[in-house]
């Protein structure tokens, strides 16, 4: 009798196990579907709004697309801050700039050969790359100073901040010389429609961002993953689907200034705006992010600068190419894991 109330006690906690696994593997397809959705929406929106208002469509993917599809990087990253988990918080947003770097434009190349216009080969590019780079001096305190704890202080996260004050006032001067450049397009839809369905398109994507990544995590936790690991993988391909489902869209629509605006400028507003913001409030302790993913944060940008500037263009093979790098990487995570 009590081997039989033994297994009985058994299969009811695998039966709930498994449902508590198909709820999240249902959260999971069901994020993405929002995320599509929601990026399809932006897009559309966005490219409208840019052609009424005489806004080229680089500098809309540059702030409204690259502010929207960040923000569930920023929920993420400053939930786990007030919580104390810097790992999560940090690795989340590493995790997600590297993925932009190398899987979501090389990702957009299988769609259609990126041309790499010369503003982003000279500056938009160069911004990411700065953020890596300064993040990297501001936070990884053992790595490059020898000091016994990494620590984003509050002076740390005020100097994001002035940096992202700088990218949007170097914004607000592209937006005034494209007024003077581009043409008036007729656009039907009404301004309210437009700016409602950029709404709209963020609402979608912040909520299936969300699910999906509460989903992924759920699973994630069960395997007893690090939350460096989980910041740098599920948290950060989950946070960056917006950036994914809506470059590939803009490539799929010719719109290729807004595919490398989205991911240049979600990488810039992920540093030093997200983490800015995240470190302004509490200071970030970080414990577990290993030299290796510094490297691949700095090294991501700086192979898409590589490539746009011997080639300015980002074609099927170099996509190959960034795509296998983070594959490679990946690889060494969870063999880091699961040793």
């Amino acid at each position: 009798m009590y081997f039989c109330i033994r297994n009985s006690e058994k299969t009811s906690l695998s039966y709930i196990i498994n449902m508590e696994i198909l709820l999240n593997v249902i959260g999971v397809v069901l994020g993405f579907f929002l995320i599509l959705r929601g990026a399809d929406t932006m897009v559309d929106g966005s490219s409208d709004l840019a052609r009424k208002f005489r806004i080229s469509e680089a500098v809309i993917g540059l702030t409204v697309v690259a502010f929207g599809t960040s923000l569930p990087e920023f929920v993420v990253s400053f939930f786990s801050a007030l919580r104390g988990s810097g790992d999560m918080s940090v690795g989340n947003i590493m995790g997600s700039n590297i993925f932009n770097a190398l899987v979501i434009l090389g990702a957009s190349a299988f769609i259609a050969t990126v041309t790499v216009p010369r503003r982003a080969l000279l500056v938009d590019i160069p911004l990411s790359l700065l953020a890596a780079v300064v993040l990297s001096l501001l936070c990884f305190d053992t790595v490059l100073h020898g000091l016994p704890v990494n620590i984003l202080s509050r002076w740390d996260a005020l100097l994001l901040l002035v940096f992202m004050g700088l990218f949007i006032y170097y914004n607000y001067l592209l937006t005034k010389r494209g007024k003077k450049q581009l043409k008036v397009e007729e656009v039907d839809r009404p301004t309210w429609r437009i700016l409602l369905a950029i709404v709209v398109g963020i609402v979608l994507l912040v909520v299936g961002g969300n699910v999906l990544i509460n989903s992924a995590s759920s699973i994630a936790l069960e395997l007893g993953v690090s939350e460096a690991i989980i910041g740098l993988t599920i948290l950060a391909a989950g946070t960056s689907a917006p950036e994914l489902a809506t470059s590939i869209m803009a490539a799929r629509k010719s719109k290729i200034d807004m595919a490398i605006g989205n991911v240049v400028g979600s990488n810039v507003f992920n540093v030093f705006f997200v983490l800015g913001s995240c470190g302004l409030v509490r200071p970030i302790v970080v414990t577990d992010i290993k030299p290796l993913d510094v490297v691949m944060f700095v090294g991501g940008p700086l192979l898409l600068w590589s490539f746009s500037a011997l080639f300015h263009r980002i074609n099927r093979l170099m996509g190959a190419v960034m795509v296998m790098v983070y594959v490679v990487y990946l690889a060494m995570l969870v063999r880091s894991a699961i040793a």
